[in-house]
């Protein structure tokens, strides 16, 4: 698997460059470089019980709170969910490597981060199948039944077997990593926020603000004039 290691942005803006020209290529972060890419489902405790089993009993529970226009087919449902924290067979992958570089850098760690990039090997056709009946890993592109994931210009790959390993199941050459190294990890955060990357813009709703309003308040030292900046709240970017 092809490695990239990156210590400054114009590091990331140049290894970003070699996916430019490919929009196929999705992309995941990863706030410690050794986890496995497995979807929640396939992580315990939650692998220990089938996963669309739980799934099913979720989805006759949560009819109720769907407001408006019902999910068209189980893959929007589990879109849904997946929104909403259930485990499930779907993981989390976005077109824009710069919302996957703020993931992984996210929480304080003393681990190197990454980014996964990802050119899959099949697209999944909802119409043609359930997720009982899929086996392999592919690309999903949900409809927009979650505003966020719009917003962060998201994605899923589908794994038919949740619990074995992406790497295990798809071309030798079609995962690269690009890998963060941990010293620079926090100040990526600040410089990804300069660009507009940041919880206000990701999780555009007041949970997002407040969380991107903690977040500079922790952090107010980081700018110069720090108390004329915290004053007005238009200035968060």
């Amino acid at each position: 698997m092809k490695e990239i290691r990156v210590k400054s942005f114009s590091e990331l803006h140049e290894a970003l460059s070699g996916y430019r020209k490919d929009n196929r290529w999705v992309f995941r972060g990863h706030g410690d470089v050794e986890w496995e890419l497995l979807p929640k489902a396939g992580r315990k405790p939650y692998s220990e019980k089938y996963d669309l089993d739980y799934f099913d009993a979720w989805k006759r529970r949560a009819v109720e709170f769907i407001l408006g226009e019902k999910p068209k087919n189980d893959w929007e449902w589990l879109a849904i969910a997946q929104h909403h924290g259930l485990p499930t067979r779907l993981m989390d992958w976005t077109y824009n490597p710069l919302v996957a570089a703020y993931f992984a850098t996210l929480e304080v760690s003393r681990s190197d981060a990454v980014i996964y990039c990802h050119i899959p090997d099949f697209v999944l056709i909802p119409e043609s199948t359930t997720p009982r009946q899929y086996k392999q890993v592919s690309l999903l592109k949900p409809s927009a039944v979650v505003p966020r994931i719009s917003r962060q210009s998201g994605l899923f790959t589908v794994h038919g077997e949740p619990t074995t390993p992406m790497e295990k199941q798809v071309s030798d050459d079609s995962i690269e990593k690009i890998i963060i190294d941990k010293y620079y990890r926090k100040k990526l955060q600040f410089e990804l926020n300069h660009y507009g990357i940041n919880k206000l813009n990701l999780f555009s709703d007041l949970d997002g603000l407040s969380a991107h309003l903690c977040w500079t308040l922790e952090n107010r030292n980081y700018w110069t004039n720090n108390e004329e900046f915290m004053q007005a709240l238009e200035n968060l970017s």
